[in-house]
């Protein structure tokens, strides 16, 4: 397979409180919110996909989508943040983050490979090291969990070219630094 290495953005948008839901709701209601979710992902992107070849990556808890750096059609932070507040208003608790990294995507005139898995993706697992971090460990008193919030990969901002008033702390997992915007 021919591939080159490109930049991209990510963006992830997790059910917090899935596991909760899953267990304190009746199965019918639990399908009917879980599937809520997802419709509330799908409207989004058919109203303002964040930009071109955007596909969704379905996670059972999460979704995440990938857009190569360049082809954005709107501000990443600004539409992520957008959207987690939809998600918010709908009542689902959310973790969302917009991560930055490289990708490796088939190389243009490469013949499309339709069985071939996910190709490696940086973004992808720094937004997967965020989600994790935002759960609580066994020991909730010593490890809380960052909890339900906007977090955004250091990288990210830089590569937007985004200058911070006020920066947040820092908080960093796996060698990967976000800022948390709102709980």
């Amino acid at each position: 397979m021919d591939v080159t290495d490109e930049n991209a953005y990510g963006f992830f948008f997790s059910y917090f409180e899935i596991e909760d839901d899953e267990y304190d709701l009746e199965p019918d209601d639990f399908a009917r919110r879980f599937t809520g979710f997802r419709e509330l992902i799908e409207q989004v992107l058919a109203e303002e996909p964040p930009g071109e070849g955007c596909e969704p990556l379905w996670l059972g808890h999460a979704v995440y989508l990938e857009v190569a750096e360049g082809d954005e059609q709107v501000d990443p932070f600004a539409w992520t943040k957008r959207t987690r507040a939809r998600l918010e208003e709908s009542g689902y608790r959310t973790v969302a983050v917009l991560s930055q990294g490289s990708r490796w995507v088939p190389s243009e005139g490469a013949e499309p490979q339709h069985s071939a898995p996910r190709l490696p993706s940086e973004a992808l697992r720094r937004a997967l090291y965020a989600d994790t971090a935002t759960r609580p460990g066994e020991d909730e008193a010593q490890a809380p969990g960052w909890g339900p919030g906007l977090y955004v990969d250091v990288e990210a901002i830089d590569s937007m070219g985004k200058n911070l008033k006020n920066t947040p702390t820092p908080l960093s997992v796996a060698g990967a630094t976000f800022y948390r915007f709102g709980s």
